[in-house]
């Protein structure tokens, strides 16, 4: 018989750390996009766009900050980034129109990558979904 004691999976148990900074570190590099994007692609003077986007680039930066360097188990920080891609989404149908194409599909794009990487990122801890029992 085997003596050796049993192999546990320490990512199972404390989450996927890689995949969870991973994750959270492009949903960083995505709030700090939509924080600039309307000063780089020039359409600041577009004031209710803009704050849009500043106000949830900032809480997109941090929630996956915070995410990113220790809280793996805190899965609900990324449900909010999730949700706050499906706002960013919509907003473009909100706040701006197919006749000024660059925040329209700024906003459609960083919606969708906001989206994705918040629900990896979700995901990728135990918490993130109802656990089986084993």
């Amino acid at each position: 018989m085997d003596q050796r004691p049993p192999v546990t999976d320490r990512s199972a148990a404390t989450g996927s750390p890689s995949q969870v900074q991973i994750a959270s570190g492009l949903n960083i590099i995505a709030g700090i996009w939509l924080i600039i994007s309307p000063f780089v692609l020039r359409f600041s003077q577009m004031n209710t766009i803009r704050n849009d986007d500043i106000i949830v680039g900032i809480i997109v930066a941090v929630l996956a900050a915070i995410r990113a360097f220790g809280a793996y188990q805190a899965a609900w920080l990324s449900w909010i980034n999730l949700l706050l891609g499906i706002w960013v989404f919509i907003s473009a149908f909100i706040f701006t129109s197919m006749a000024t194409p660059m925040p329209f599909w700024n906003s459609i794009i960083l919606g969708i990558i906001v989206f994705i990487l918040g629900g990896w990122s979700a995901l990728s801890s135990p918490s993130g979904l109802a656990r089986r029992p084993v």
